[in-house]
């Protein structure tokens, strides 16, 4: 924290604290889960470190029996002698990688503010890799080669609209205006329901990761590399001069990292299409959104295939450890019908 002295800081209470904030002292996050505050640069690093681990850990799993499956299929394919057409690393590609690199950003892992949130809390601050020069060619020479199998051979569904070529957020956006102005034409109600996942890439289950890239073909090479790229990663959090102790990344792929969106979109590639007839579904990276219409003017007829579709939606999220914000599900209707998102399901009235 930044306080004009050193010693004096160490024995401020909470009062004092806020004393500090009321002058107009700039000041790190340092709120602590119980409230209390962290006083010197040890406690500040390791409060940040917490959080820091907290969000790279994936959610709790009741499913155990996803899990033994997931690991097997891993662990199996690790001693199986890998046969593909991964395409071998030229000198060619690799001077031309190296001149793409940026070098005006230091390796290291910075704390990036999310816009909105309290700058006093550590979970405002969003982890943010940064890598070195050998670090970054290696994702792009990894990233060539997973494009080229996920992209080329045309394997990512045609509802993701991020992370593609020739698709974008306004895209997407525009798909869904386009929906909603046609219902106006038709006198067809429109209903639709968007998620927020919480923390996408930082709680990426890893074995499902592998999983996934298996059942997408990906070259057993590439599968086993990226597996060790991401397993057992770790980190300290500077403050100052002082370091936390040392923590281990649980889940989760590299913000900042090139290979992460494609690492993403692979990972939620499955997600379910609607099995209600006239249910949509639009992505765009991690954001979700359902919809439908239905020139039925009730209420019950408008809402219950979307219930369905939103029922499983809601499944798939819980089987790969996604979490979704209930706070921040927004729920529209083109026809002035109130709905409330709870838990991933509706409840509707009439106004």
């Amino acid at each position: 924290m930044l306080l004009p002295s050193t010693d004096p800081e160490r024995e401020l209470s909470n009062a004092n604290y806020q004393s500090a904030q009321n002058r107009g002292y700039t000041l790190y996050p340092t709120q602590k889960p119980d409230n209390s505050v962290a006083i010197d640069d040890a406690e500040i690093a390791e409060c940040l470190a917490d959080s820091i681990e907290t969000q790279c850990s994936h959610a709790s799993l009741r499913t155990t029996s996803l899990i033994s499956v997931a690991s097997r299929k891993r662990f199996s394919k690790n001693f199986l002698e890998p046969k593909d057409d991964l395409a071998p690393v030229s000198l060619s590609e690799v001077q031309t990688l190296v001149k793409s690199l940026n070098t005006r950003k230091a390796p290291g892992l910075d704390g990036i503010h999310k816009p909105g949130k309290p700058r006093d809390l550590p979970a405002s601050y969003r982890p943010i890799s940064l890598l070195s020069g050998l670090g970054k060619l290696f994702e792009k020479i990894l990233k060539t080669r997973l494009s080229d199998h996920l992209l080329g051979k045309g394997l990512i569904i045609d509802e993701q609209f991020g992370f593609r070529p020739a698709h974008s957020c306004p895209q997407q956006v525009l798909r869904l205006v386009e929906y909603v102005s046609e219902g106006f034409e038709t006198e067809r109600s429109t209903v639709a329901v968007f998620f927020d996942v919480a923390k996408a890439f930082d709680r990426v289950w890893h074995a499902g990761l592998i999983y996934k890239l298996y059942s997408l073909q990906v070259p057993d090479r590439l599968i086993i590399t990226i597996q060790n790229y991401l397993a057992n990663r770790h980190f300290t959090f500077r403050h100052e001069r002082t370091h936390s102790t040392r923590r281990l990344i649980r889940a989760g792929v590299p913000q900042g990292s090139t290979l992460s969106p494609l690492l993403f979109s692979a990972y939620t590639n499955d997600v379910p299409r609607p099995s209600s007839s006239g249910v949509q579904i639009a992505l765009f990276a991690d954001d979700t959104a359902l919809f439908y219409g239905n020139r039925n003017r009730s209420t019950r007829f408008t809402l219950l295939p979307l219930q369905r579709a939103i029922d499983e939606l809601g499944q798939w999220f819980r089987k790969w450890r996604i979490e979704v914000n209930p706070t921040n599900q927004q729920p529209y209707n083109s026809s002035m019908v109130r709905l409330e998102v709870d838990s991933l399901s509706t409840k509707h009235s009439q106004s």
